[in-house]
């Protein structure tokens, strides 16, 4: 468990805010070195990590995590050192207020976002639009001028904090979680016991519109893509079929996008082995980079195997750390095995 922290800690206090993925390049390179054949970046910043197996011709698979977050955009610098914003992928704004932020300008520039006192409330307490939302620097608006410019990105100020040991907080967990299992299952990976190529895929722009990843499974053309990404945790009484439950481990969606048959065959190869998982049902789309993989090219055969998240898209997500093992040890087992395709 100690690798898995120590990966999962250096992709939270790396800053990859959707669009602007390049902040965050440095430390995948850092964290891949040595483990893989080949390390890539595309156009659109995508990273492919490589790690062949000893197995003459083996069949290709790909695994997708996206490392991208969600965020907050400059749209305007106002008097008093205020920015006004608008939003990086999808953002729940009743949790904005009094909310710490970064923006990523000419050097790190530390904020809060304004909110009002409940003194001075009238009416229904709404959800707040962005446009009443601004981001308090603290600066004169001619230093700020300096250090930033409209088109900058902001992020949550952040931070990883663990709740009673299994349980971990930060800002960015979707789906830097599933991208630690990724990364620490490449290292335990046996190339001698691999049935398959692997291609690591830490995919850019899902939080807005999930199209990057179609470009670079269009380029390896996979036999097999599992694409891995954060779900809905339980809380409460809350027992939907599309969420799932915090600790149980990892769990494999059943969709009219993936592959069913091969879901199936990875379901009872794991019971076979002793191995615990979960399932939930996303009847139509997955709103997923599943959705995209499957279409792409002439079509991929498609697993989606998801990680529970709490307080999803908000500045205290949380996951349970069995949950990140459950994947890692998952997808170790499925690149020994490419009986699961028959």
């Amino acid at each position: 468990m100690e690798k898995i922290k120590e990966i999962l800690e250096a992709l939270m206090n790396s800053d990859s805010p959707t669009g602007f993925e390049f902040y965050g390049e440095s430390t995948i390179k850092d964290l891949a070195e040595g483990l893989f054949d080949e390390i890539k970046t595309d156009k659109v910043g995508n990273f492919l990590l490589i790690k062949k197996s000893n197995k003459k011709g083996a069949k290709k698979l790909l695994i997708d995590a996206h490392y991208d977050t969600v965020g907050l955009m400059v749209t305007g610098l106002h008097k008093g050192g205020f920015l006004s914003v608008t939003s990086l992928g999808g953002l729940d704004t009743s949790v904005l207020p009094s909310t710490e932020v970064t923006v990523l300008g000419k050097e790190k520039v530390y904020g809060i976002i304004t909110s009002t006192p409940p003194h001075l409330k009238t009416g229904d307490s709404k959800a707040p639009k962005l446009d009443d939302l601004y981001v308090d620097t603290g600066y004169s608006k001619e230093k700020l001028e300096e250090l930033v410019s409209i088109g900058d990105p902001i992020v949550y100020r952040n931070r990883v904090d663990y709740i009673n040991g299994d349980y971990v907080t930060s800002s960015y967990l979707d789906d830097k979680a599933c991208l630690t299992a990724l990364i620490n299952s490449a290292c335990q990976m046996d190339k001698d016991k691999m049935e398959f190529d692997l291609y690591i895929t830490a995919s850019a722009q899902e939080e807005t519109g999930k199209s990057a990843v179609a470009r670079i499974t269009y380029d390896i053309q996979p036999d097999l893509a599992i694409i891995t990404d954060v779900n809905f945790a339980r809380t409460g009484e809350d027992d939907s079929f599309d969420c799932i439950e915090a600790g149980k481990g990892a769990s494999f969606d059943i969709s009219a996008v993936t592959d069913r048959r091969i879901t199936k065959n990875i379901m009872k190869y794991l019971t076979c082995e002793g191995v615990d998982y979960q399932c939930s049902c996303e009847p139509g789309r997955t709103s997923t980079n599943a959705d995209y993989v499957s279409i792409s090219g002439n079509g991929v055969p498609t697993v989606l195997i998801s990680v529970p998240l709490k307080s999803m898209h908000t500045p205290s997500e949380t996951v349970n750390l069995n949950d990140i093992k459950s994947l890692s040890d998952v997808l170790i087992k499925i690149s020994y095995n490419s009986k699961i395709l028959d």
